[in-house]
């Protein structure tokens, strides 16, 4: 049985009709004919096999018993209705709810807030819900409905995620400051031979770093795995070993307090840093971050992220 042969339309002329007592007040009330009201209201007593009013030529119409108690159901349904929508066109239409924001861009925390609470300054009633993840928890986000938009190495995307290139982001080496390998101008990936390494060990980061070594012929000293940037960071600072890394934040020292050094690498093929969201068409408060975001990469100051 299909539950949907009678529409919200329908069945609103059932209920105004119910609640007036008239079909051609039910009419004046939804401005449509006199004639569109008696049909739905044929329609509905035709689909439930039941007579839901009397009809009086002089006194207009009477609900049945069982007339009263489907229009005492249809009126919650209106209601809920009514506020779906008007919620849907808020959403359309301002720059207000909650934008559900995924990264896994390691030193989002240098760029994000300062765009976000620029679009709070000029949009009160806007929230945020920011989720740290990888990349593929970042796409299956965006085409479950969890996320609005994420941010992303872009080498590996999923189909019904559609991207917008940031930024290029080319490797570099992570040392303790006065290592004897940021004496180099710049070094080589071959130059980490026999060096102790901390990886960051999460999808694409540690599959890309491996590959870099592996192309060099060099099979790692890994002397400890992390999946996050800044303990990556501190367990350099610490001095257990060097790390490869792509995207740089915009401070020198680690968690620990340990001053760092960022060394670029002679080779290696960079990152795609993107932002991606659902295919099709977004919502304005979407496309209003999207368009926020994309600006701010267009700064100098962005450039910073990068090792050169």
């Amino acid at each position: 049985m299909d539950d949907l042969r009678l529409s919200l339309r329908l069945l609103r002329a059932f209920m105004v009709a119910v609640d007036s007592g008239s079909i051609t007040g039910a009419a004046t009330m939804l401005n449509v004919a006199p004639s569109a009201v008696a049909a739905a209201i044929d329609r509905v007593e035709a689909e439930f096999g039941a007579a839901l009013v009397v009809r009086a030529r002089a006194r207009g119409i009477t609900a049945t018993p069982a007339g009263r108690a489907l229009a005492a159901r249809i009126r919650p349904l209106i209601e809920d209705y009514s506020s779906v929508m008007k919620e849907g066109y808020a959403l359309g239409l301002g720059l207000q709810g909650t934008l559900h924001i995924g990264y896994y861009a390691p030193v989002a925390p240098a760029f994000l807030p300062r765009i976000l609470q620029e679009m709070a300054n000029d949009n009160p009633d806007l929230r945020f819900n920011l989720r740290e993840c990888d990349n593929i928890t970042a796409q299956t986000g965006l085409l479950d409905g969890a996320l609005d938009v994420a941010l992303f190495a872009g080498d590996e995307v999923l189909a019904g995620v559609e991207t917008r290139p940031l930024l290029d982001l080319p490797p570099y080496l992570l040392a303790p400051r006065g290592h004897a390998i940021c004496q180099r101008t710049r070094p080589e990936i071959s130059d980490l031979k026999d060096v102790p390494l901390v990886l960051l060990d999460l999808p694409v980061a540690g599959a890309y770093v491996r590959g870099l070594l592996r192309t060099a012929g060099i099979v790692p000293h890994i002397v400890a795995t992390a999946s996050s940037v800044e303990m990556v960071r501190s367990l350099v600072g610490a001095g257990m070993g060097l790390a490869v890394l792509n995207m740089r934040p915009r401070t020198s020292v680690s968690y620990g307090g340990d001053p760092l050094v960022a060394v670029p690498l002679a080779a290696g093929t960079p990152l795609h840093l993107v932002s991606g969201r659902a295919e099709g068409a977004p919502r304005r408060l979407v496309q209003a971050f999207q368009d926020r975001l994309h600006g701010w990469f267009g700064l100098a100051e962005a450039q910073d992220l990068i090792t050169r």
